[in-house]
Parts: C-alpha cells; sequence; structure tokens
C-alpha cells in the first residue's frame, strides 16, 4: 500500500509498504480520507516531540472497515466509520470525569493516531483493541458523507470550545480569524442560536472564503478600527463571546478591551512555547467579571453531536472542504500550497 511517511522536517515520503496485518481484537481500517490539519503542517515543518520516525501521520480519519478480528463484534466489514484519535487511558482523574481530551496519560506519551500509532495519510491503518475499546472506532451517520465525516473531529475541537463558552441565544460572537476552524465557530454559533456574529480576519483572501458561512459581520481590522465595529454593533456593550481562533498572543491581550460585562473570552489558538506568556489587565478581567478560558482538543462525545449536528444538517460540513488531493500530492501540497491560506479543509484520498 502506499503511505506517506515522516521522516523528519520538510522529509514526508510517499512509499510502498505492506498492508498492515490484524490480531484477533483488532479492525483494518481502508482509509477514505485523512484531513489535513494545522497541526500537520507544523509537524511537516518543524516535527514534533512525540513522534518517533519514521511515522505516518494524519489523525482526521474516515474509512470502511475493510477487515475485522474474530473477536470483534460491534463493527463489521464494510460499515462507514471515522476515528477519534486521542486514545486516551480511560481511567485517570480527567477521563473518569468525561473529559478524555485532557488525559494524564496522553498528556505523558500523546497516545494518538498520526504520533504515537501510524495514521491516516496511507491506503489502510489499524485500529488496535484498546482504541476500539476505548470507543475511537465511531460509526457514520446515514446521510453524513465520508468526505464530511473527515473533518468532524476538527468540528468537534470547536464544538468544545463553544460548549466552553457557553454560546447561546441573544450572545453576540466575535470570531477572530477566519481560518478553516474559525469559520466552524461561525457554523456553531448560529446553530447554537448566537444573535449576532462578527468575524474578524485580516487576510482578505480569507475573510472572501469565509463570507459564505454568513456571519453578520465581516472585519479586516486592517482596514477598519475592530475595536469600532464591535462597539457600534453592540451599542458599547461589547462582545458576550469572543473566541480568539488564532495563535496571536497580542490578540489574545486585546480581546479584553473588546469584552462584555461577564462575557467568556476564549484562547482557542495555543501559542508558540517561547512565546506563551500575555499580558492581561487584571482589573478589567475584575471589574467586568470577564471569564478567560482555554480550549484543546476534543472529546468522543463532541465528536459523535458534530456528526448528529452534520446528519440533520445544522451544519453542512461540505461547505468547509476546499479541495480534495491525490496522497501522491501531499508533500508538495505541503511544501508549496498550502502557506498561500486560501483553502479551508483539505482532504486526501489515499
Amino acid at each position: 500500500m502506499k503511505a506517506a511517511i515522516f521522516y523528519g522536517p520538510k522529509d514526508l515520503r510517499i512509499e510502498d509498504v505492506p498492508v498492515p496485518r490484524i490480531g484477533d481484537d483488532e479492525v483494518l481500517l481502508k482509509v477514505a480520507f485523512c484531513a489535513i490539519c494545522g497541526t500537520d503542517v507544523r509537524i511537516f515543518n518543524h516535527g514534533h516531540r512525540s513522534i518517533t520516525k519514521p511515522q505516518i501521520i494524519g489523525h482526521e480519519i474516515s474509512g470502511i472497515v475493510a477487515e475485522k478480528g474474530k473477536n470483534v463484534e460491534e463493527f463489521e466489514v464494510g460499515d462507514r466509520v471515522m476515528v477519534d484519535p486521542i486514545v486516551s487511558c480511560g481511567k485517570c482523574y480527567y477521563c473518569q470525569r468525561g473529559m478524555t481530551n485532557l488525559c494524564l496519560e496522553f498528556k505523558k506519551t500523546t497516545e494518538a493516531f498520526g504520533y504515537y500509532y501510524p495514521g491516516g495519510f496511507a491506503e489502510y491503518m489499524v485500529i488496535p483493541e484498546k482504541a476500539l475499546r476505548r470507543g475511537n472506532l465511531i460509526k457514520v451517520p446515514t446521510g453524513v458523507s465520508l468526505e464530511e465525516a473527515a473533518i468532524a473531529e476538527p468540528f468537534a475541537c470547536a464544538l468544545n470550545g463553544q460548549v466552553l463558552s457557553q454560546v447561546g441565544l441573544g450572545d453576540t460572537v466575535l470570531i477572530v480569524g477566519a481560518g478553516p476552524v474559525g469559520c466552524m465557530h461561525v457554523g456553531i454559533s448560529r446553530s447554537l442560536g448566537a444573535t449576532k456574529i462578527i468575524l474578524s480576519e485580516v487576510k482578505e483572501a480569507r475573510l472572501e472564503i469565509a463570507r459564505k458561512f454568513l456571519a453578520d459581520i465581516y472585519v479586516n481590522p486592517l482596514k477598519e478600527d475592530l475595536s469600532q465595529v464591535v462597539m457600534r454593533e453592540t451599542e458599547g456593550i461589547g462582545a458576550t463571546v469572543i473566541i480568539v481562533a488564532v495563535s496571536s498572543r497580542v490578540l489574545q491581550e486585546q480581546a479584553l478591551a473588546l469584552a462584555a460585562c461577564h462575557a467568556r473570552i476564549n484562547f482557542f489558538g495555543g501559542l508558540p512555547k517561547e512565546d506563551s506568556f500575555v499580558s492581561l489587565d487584571s482589573n478589567i478581567i475584575h471589574y467586568k467579571e470577564i471569564y478567560v478560558h482555554g480550549t484543546s482538543g476534543t472529546t468522543t462525545n463532541h465528536i459523535r453531536t458534530c456528526l448528529d449536528l452534520m446528519h440533520s444538517r445544522r451544519v453542512i460540513g461540505k461547505d468547509y472542504i476546499s479541495a480534495i488531493i491525490d496522497l501522491k500530492d501531499l508533500p508538495t501540497f505541503l511544501e508549496k500550497e498550502v502557506q498561500e491560506g486560501k483553502y479551508l479543509k483539505v482532504l486526501v484520498k489515499p
């Protein structure tokens, strides 16, 4: 089979490798699609401390059950499925409370597909017994395409941030960043009942792509004063929810000035380790009673919810897919085209 194997920064090779064999408690998955994540781009450019090279990367995966071990009962050959990438322990403090994305063992081992286990940029992959027992293989509802299912995991990351931010009826939501996940935040905010959605983005090409998701206000801060726009649209109150969906220390700091009293500010985009300290005006947080929190990954429950949202057409998954490329073109795409910022989600078809 063909697989994209990561050997080091800027060294991703398409190679022929044997189709993996499965044990009695495992499933062989024929990969249908594996979406490119921003993390994959960072791995390609800079590597990752938790990847033992060489490794098949890719973790936003959908496919069809090609073979199952004799002890596997919950799946049948031909089942349409997608993969929750984080294989949590199920036993630690956080797993026992449903916060599998914060699993203490996962923080130590990064036991996930595309990192610890071979990932989805390949024709076939193994779902090990531990992942099956944990619930990482999820059946795709009828009416949801395998293309859409491949992006259910990043959608679920956005949903996690929306739930933590308690987005609901009456909220004015400011989303900073119109990348793939920023656009997903627009769709989910509307599905959850936000009254007004403001989307801010400095790249005009991204802003134009994002217009089809029907935010109420689109702002390019290089052309308009974002603070003036937010205050004008909220009659001087500020946004009740602010989601900073970009990796920017400055924008995290600026979010406080745009927030209403009792606002929830979500630092959705992580910062580089070498530049991760921000300066926040504590008095603004104190006197306006603002909640500041983060989001890290997602849970199986969130993924199932996103599949249900796609099934009910509350969100239209296919609208977030910009292109489908062949596996052989992946290294070149990561080297050149992905940097242009003209795509939302791009799927790889092995």
